[in-house]
């Protein structure tokens, strides 16, 4: 026993230890910034390693003398420490927090600027610096999803997928948007793109995250200002594809003392196409028998949009800091939507449908958050967050229906289900209070801790019907009519713990607890589920470039209240769409390896998915009378995943970056006509490329290609797009113009293969192909950016300010 303790002893006391914090100027954490130690003798390397998330490091030493240390992070000043001397290499040192600042500084009339590298790795995920992106200029949000690396936006199914899976949660400032997914595409599709500072794509959530979002979480932070004075940015964009395109911006930012005010106004007015076609056959069909159909959809969108952001921060002393922020959307758009056919079944009848669809649809969005971050001390911090999410939507359409024969001569047809026009009204509102509060703290040099707890609560409402014209008066249509409320509960807590386990090496332990309970208004029972989420984050720094790392992390997909409600709604009277209120919870298990090396990042993970979601899936009712398209759960899917990202600096003026997932998959499908599994192989690519000209002229290519894929019973075949943007710095800080072209080969175009993989309800099998605006027209836009005003950074108060002020210099 005296010598195991002798052991331990001598372990201990082996070296000294060097700990500290390192922040930025608004004392936010700054997570994986290299600390490097250096012998002030000859400045070589003695030590060095990373902050973790909470931007805590600690370096170990096995030598006296004189030293210095040196902190860098990409897009900030580097910081040099002042030579200190170490008299005992049992020593605990611990150094006072250490700011960093923007790499932003103006030299007389020179303004000297360094953009930071458009994508960074780190231990759970990627940051993806839009503003560094010429073609972030003139695009709205979700234009830029499409070009986020490893993220598939898929405007059809409106869903997202991260790495291929689905089940993605969008954060807006790290707070969850709890709408249902068209609803938060409609939301980044009417919100200006160049209002966002960065986007985070968490793949690797640790617990203090939301356990929803089995593929991960996307997390989109607005800009905020960070200088005294005041700053005006203005971006105004013209373009022209089907028909006219707009979007103005102006920001004011001022800052104080104490004080960031910081508001941005966005009018967005767009005119698009797109479409859909296809052909196939229905072997049982419910009427008519075997039948060869031909269907189509074009749809023109009038579509205007105000967009208001705000943001006011308060810091009354160096430890406080006060917060609310306030995300705003108004949207009105006319949706004129041609549909139409021909029925052709074997008994050699024929007929033809031609609809018109006209819908107004008025959308409001507003998310309002307060918040508190309280420092008790160097090592302790407190935070409250408060939010409320208010979202309406009002959508009434009428759609009047004509038939012809083979002669195009007008026809009534034999079936009563074939009307000569439907109207139909959906009003739609969602109400989400959330409360968060986080409490992070330093135990010793080797141990910090994070617990907290979440509550949120929601009420949403649907009233929708369908009304047909019959014989000359307007009767409800049994299938469609809907009025259903619900309320969702969630309650969580969670604690982590990081433990520094020596200079190099870091891990990460993480338990989530979350219970959910949903009741809808026209079911008796409850759905309930609680249920612990761990997560293990093991992190080891071989040198100050690179690192590896090890996660496991447990997730849930919740479906949202759109997916499980029963209201019926269709353009085509003998197929309805329809959401599931027997939809499960997708739970995934995911365990994942990463290297990362000078940008270069290469990933392995396997995921074990129960459940997942797979929106617009063809089935049958229950007499097989009618087409439903419903969202339904996959029995399972297991991924094998390798993700690359490779930055490559061909030249000086010509950067590179690869980002490539390959993807073997393999799942059970059980709603088909017959329980089937497939094996397949996914490859996604996305590449960008930046070249600096002379005369401040700046080149960005970039896109994205999908190869063939299955999705549940479906084929897709393989797609992409690439895009181009061209921009110009005028002379003397007179502003930026920028040419884009997105789409430029016109090739956004999605062929689905409906039961390509196997027979699905009807014997249904057709191909049918979506095509973007941009494969109809050229579509060309034009933006002028401006700032104004000073960039003189704010000087913070730092703890170590504070103390130095009481003791004098």
């Amino acid at each position: 026993m005296k010598k195991l303790f002798l052991f331990l002893l001598i372990t201990n006391y082996a070296f000294g230890q060097i700990s500290g914090k390192v922040q930025n100027i608004k004392n936010e954490p700054i997570a994986f910034a290299n600390v490097i130690l250096y012998s002030a003798k000859d400045s070589s390397i003695v030590a060095g390693t990373t902050t973790n998330e909470l931007g805590v490091f600690a370096l170990n030493f096995t030598q006296t003398g004189d030293f210095f240390t040196k902190t860098s992070f990409i897009g900030y000043e580097n910081y040099v420490s002042k030579v200190f001397n170490i008299s005992n290499i049992s020593k605990i040192i611990e150094l006072e927090t250490i700011y960093l600042k923007d790499e932003n500084n103006t030299l007389e009339e020179v303004t000297i600027s360094a953009k930071r590298e458009l994508i960074q790795t780190t231990p759970i995920g990627k940051i993806i610096n839009i503003q560094s992106s010429l073609l972030t200029k003139g695009s709205n949000a979700l234009q830029v999803f499409e070009r986020l690396p490893g993220v598939i936006t898929d405007r059809r199914n409106n869903q997202f997928s991260l790495n291929g899976q689905n089940g993605v949660t969008v954060l807006f400032n790290g707070r969850k948007v709890q709408m249902p997914i068209e609803e938060i595409m409609a939301l980044l599709e009417n919100t200006v793109a160049d209002n966002i500072e960065k986007i985070e794509l968490i793949t690797s959530p640790t617990a203090q995250y939301d356990a929803d979002g089995g593929a991960g979480i996307i997390n989109i932070i607005f800009k905020s200002n960070e200088t005294l004075g005041t700053k005006i940015n203005f971006s105004a964009t013209a373009g022209y594809g089907f028909r006219e395109k707009a979007v103005t911006t102006i920001g004011v930012a001022k800052g104080y003392k104490k004080l960031n005010l910081n508001t941005s106004y966005s009018f967005n007015h767009d005119v698009r196409k797109s479409g859909y076609e296809g052909d196939g056959t229905a072997g049982i069909s419910f009427m008519l028998g075997e039948t060869f159909n031909t269907f189509y959809g074009i749809t023109r969108r009038y579509q205007n949009t105000h967009n208001l952001n705000f943001a006011a921060q308060y810091q009354p002393n160096p430890k406080t800091t006060l917060g609310v922020d306030f995300v705003g959307a108004f949207d009105k758009s006319q949706n004129l939507v041609n549909n139409g056919g021909t029925y052709q079944p074997k008994n050699g009848e024929y007929f033809e449908i031609m609809m018109l669809s006209d819908g107004l649809t008025t959308k409001q969005n507003n998310i309002s958050s307060a918040y508190l971050k309280q420092n008790f001390s160097p090592k302790t911090q407190f935070n409250v967050d408060l939010t409320y999410i208010n979202y309406t939507n009002n959508s009434p359409a009428t759609i009047t229906s004509e038939y012809f024969d083979k002669q195009k001569q007008p026809i009534k047809p034999q079936f009563s289900i074939f009307t000569f026009g439907n109207r139909g009204e959906s009003v739609s509102k969602i109400h989400v209070g959330v409360f968060k509060t986080d409490l992070s703290t330093q135990f010793s040099e080797k141990i910090n801790a994070d617990f907290g707890i979440k509550m949120s609560y929601a009420k949403n409402e649907n009233d929708s019907k369908v009304e047909r014209k019959v014989n000359d008066s307007w009767e409800i249509d049994p299938r469609s009519q809907s009025q259903l409320k619900s309320q969702e509960q969630i309650a969580a807590a969670y604690s982590q713990v990081k433990l520094l386990l020596n200079a190099k090496t870091n891990l990460l332990l993480g338990l989530r607890y979350e219970y959910w309970k949903r009741n809808f208004s026209n079911q008796e029972d409850p759905f309930e589920i609680s249920k612990f989420f761990p997560s293990i984050l093991y992190t080891y720094a071989i040198n100050q470039n690179t690192s590896i790392n090890f996660n496991y992390s447990r997730r849930i997909s919740r479906p949202a209240y759109t997916d499980l409600i029963s209201n019926l709604f269709y353009t085509d009277p003998t197929f309805v769409f329809s959401g599931n209120p027997l939809l499960k919870p997708t739970l995934s298990d995911m365990l994942k390896v990463e290297y990362s090396r000078n940008g270069l990042s290469v990933g392995i993970s396997a995921q074990y998915d129960l459940n997942p979601i797979l929106r617009y899936q063809i089935t049958s009712n229950a007499t097989e009378d009618m087409g439903i398209s419903s969202p339904q759960n996959l029995d399972y899917m297991k991924s094998l995943n390798l993700f690359i990202t490779y930055p490559l600096q061909i030249t000086k003026w010509w950067k590179f970056t690869l980002n490539s997932l390959t993807s073997l998959r393999d799942y059970k499908v059980s709603y088909s006509q017959f329980p089937t599994e497939k094996r397949y192989l996914f490859q996604n690519l996305n590449i960008s490329q930046q070249i600096n000209l002379p005369k401040n002229f700046e080149i960005e290519l970039s896109g994205w290609y999908n190869f063939p894929y299955f999705e549940g019973p479906n084929k897709i075949k393989a797609f992409g797009v690439a895009n181009v943007g061209i921009g110009k710095k005028l002379k003397n800080d007179n502003g930026t113009f920028l040419l884009t072209l997105p789409d430029v080969f016109r090739s956004f175009s999605v062929y689905s293969h409906n039961g390509g993989m196997t027979p699905i309800a009807f014997d249904i099998n057709t191909i049918s192909n979506w095509r973007d605006e941009t494969v109809f027209y050229r579509v060309i836009k034009l933006t002028y950016s401006r700032s104004f005003g000073g960039n003189i950074k704010r000087t913070t108060n730092s703890f170590g300010d504070e103390e130095k002020s009481r003791v004098g210099n």
